[in-house]
């Protein structure tokens, strides 16, 4: 029997999602199509494009994606704390930018007027209600999903579903849960034949991440010597490691993350020699990951587990909050991660 969402995704808590989608029948509605000989591959910038804009809008962090031709991943990390520091004004603000009353033509919103921002501040219930919503993985996820289907109804000239059906969620417990599903989306190109290298996986995060890394440690003033890969990312996206500025998704260094993918990847593919290296095995200790069961986690992390992710401790604990004796991937879990959370230096 399906599990309302509201039972594991809690309002007003902060977490992390790994929350996909998948086109009407698993049709190629984003790609290229060798039923029709269609491209749509067109489809996939506003995918990113549009996770990049909602992410400057709502309190969710991006924190990995990754679109293919006929389905997409992405990881959310709902931030609470966000929405309870701005202002009623800035409420206001961020909601009539998503929904503006006005158009300056039938594609083209027109930006928010002061005295639209200020009436809609002056109303104290409907802001509370604005706050929640704008840290809302439905309402975010809705956004994404709705604005995709409408533009490529639009383009095709038909109606109907686009989505085969609500987006899918799984709850990511824990460190080794998030960098399990981190490595797992942003090597979903990789798998599928798409790409050869993390680099050359478009629409991706691990793309833009490395990107932005190479264009910081190439610029005139700095060399890669000097650079230190754990402050650079692309700043739209949740960062690796925390810095001065905003708290990071996971418990290592962007290079370190980069490595981890980029040994990750190898496993992966027959054509190329690789294993966990040595000075990576240690880190995957540290976030409660079995570094021999790695490849086998992040290769099977899409059918292993289905509500949630995490230590076994951790999955038990969600278990016993839904009032369920028992979940899906509590096997999967007692392979891959330790069965507590791991004690830190």
């Amino acid at each position: 029997m399906a599990l309302p969402r509201s039972k594991y995704v809690q309002e007003g808590q902060e977490g992390v999602y790994h929350c996909f989608s998948r086109c009407v029948r698993r049709a190629f509605l984003y790609g290229f199509d060798p039923l029709t000989g269609r491209d749509f591959s067109h489809r996939k910038v506003w995918i990113a494009s549009r996770l990049r804009y909602l992410a400057s809008i709502f309190a969710v962090e991006v924190c990995a994606y990754a679109v293919m031709m006929n389905h997409y991943h992405t990881i959310l990390r709902l931030r609470p704390d966000f929405v309870a520091s701005w202002s009623d004004w800035e409420v206001a603000s961020r909601w009539l930018t998503l929904f503006p009353p006005r158009r300056r033509s039938k594609t083209q919103p027109s930006p928010p007027l002061d005295f639209e921002i200020r009436a809609l501040a002056l109303c104290p219930d409907r802001i509370a209600t604005l706050r929640r919503r704008l840290c809302n993985l439905s309402w975010f996820m809705g956004r994404l999903n709705e604005f995709i289907a409408r533009a490529a109804n639009k383009e095709d000239d038909v109606k109907g579903r686009f989505w085969e059906s609500r987006f899918k969620c799984q709850s990511l417990l824990d460190d080794a849960a998030v960098a399990a599903c981190m490595v797992y989306v942003d090597l979903n190109p990789i798998r599928a034949g798409l790409a050869a290298t993390p680099e050359d996986s478009d629409f991706t995060s691990i793309q833009e991440r490395i990107q932005a890394w190479l264009q910081q440690t190439t610029t005139p003033d700095s060399s890669p010597a000097d650079a230190d890969p754990t402050a650079h990312s692309p700043s739209w996206l949740c960062p690796i490691a925390s810095d001065s500025q905003r708290r990071g998704i996971l418990p290592m260094t962007s290079a370190q993350y980069f490595d981890l993918v980029d040994q990750s990847g190898r496993l992966s593919r027959s054509d190329k020699p690789g294993a966990i290296a040595a000075d990576l095995a240690p880190i995957l200790m540290r976030i409660g990951a079995n570094p021999d069961a790695w490849m086998e986690t992040i290769s099977r992390f899409g059918t292993s587990f289905r509500l949630a992710v995490g230590l076994l401790s951790n999955l038990r604990h969600f278990a016993d909050q839904l009032g369920r004796r028992w979940l899906k991937g509590v096997t999967a879990a007692r392979i891959a991660f330790a069965s507590s959370p791991p004690q830190w230096a």
